[in-house]
């Protein structure tokens, strides 16, 4: 059924819907395709898991709405058996960022970053985590051959690493996926860390977190930044925090 699975993904490029479809409606696969599929160099390589799969497949996907039919993945795949998962982010580089970014450093090593690689903070944060060998997932909008990632990020040792993405390998961004990709995000991580945001440009991923009922922290902005989105998520609702304890805390009880 895995090789079923992964020929629907392959033929409607990750397409939730169209899966579902297939599936529903029973739609015929030749033998021969299933067998070109078997024979693979990739698949041999098993990089790819499937709903089906009750080791590696998260559970926390069990909660979703449209739960993803199979995921590609490459790096190490048991990162994903871990429980203590934080996703880290935000969009606005203040000038006393650093300064958040060293929480990072004092992170459990049984502390799963979950991250979504965008351009600015999100390439800080995976350097820093990476660089003092923290442990970082990383979900995909696209394929994981597309240009999407760092080729140096994709040649590193992947043993603190681990990429995932429920699209085909070079399968190509777009708005739909950078949407779906935050349910994803916001059901395998325990809890979102905004380190600073700007603009609402955040808010759909915030809302992912919310809908699953999961807690969402802000550091704080300095007195005099009146361009930090946080201020307004805090009095909005949000856990104001000045350090990764309370999240861990709250999370994990340590």
């Amino acid at each position: 059924m895995n090789y079923y699975l992964l020929y629907f993904s392959e033929k409607y490029n990750g397409n939730w819907d169209k899966i579902y479809e297939a599936l529903k409606y029973h739609e015929i696969v030749p033998k021969e395709e299933i067998e070109k599929l078997k024979n693979c160099k990739w698949v041999n390589g098993e990089n790819f898991f499937t709903i089906l799969d009750e080791e590696y497949y998260p559970k926390t996907f069990s909660a979703l709405k449209k739960p993803p039919f199979l995921m590609y993945y490459k790096g190490n795949i048991n990162l994903l058996k871990l429980v203590k998962k934080i996703h880290i982010t935000g969009n606005y580089e203040t000038s006393y960022i650093d300064k958040y970014l060293e929480e990072i450093k004092s992170l459990p090593n049984d502390c799963i970053i979950i991250n979504g690689n965008w351009k600015g903070i999100d390439k800080l944060i995976i350097n820093v985590a990476l660089n003092t060998n923290k442990k970082v997932i990383l979900i995909a909008p696209c394929g994981i051959n597309n240009n999407f990632f760092d080729k140096n990020l994709l040649e590193l040792n992947l043993d603190n690493l681990l990429i995932i993405s429920e699209y085909p390998f070079d399968y190509h961004v777009s708005k739909k996926t950078l949407s779906a990709r935050n349910r994803l995000m916001a059901a395998l991580s325990n809890s979102l860390v905004l380190l600073a945001s700007k603009d609402k440009i955040l808010y759909p991923l915030i809302d992912s977190f919310l809908n699953l009922g999961k807690e969402v922290y802000c550091f704080s902005p300095e007195s005099n930044d009146k361009i930090n989105e946080n201020i307004n998520l805090i009095n909005n609702g949000a856990e104001l925090i000045t350090s990764l304890d309370k999240p861990l805390h709250d999370n994990f009880l340590i």
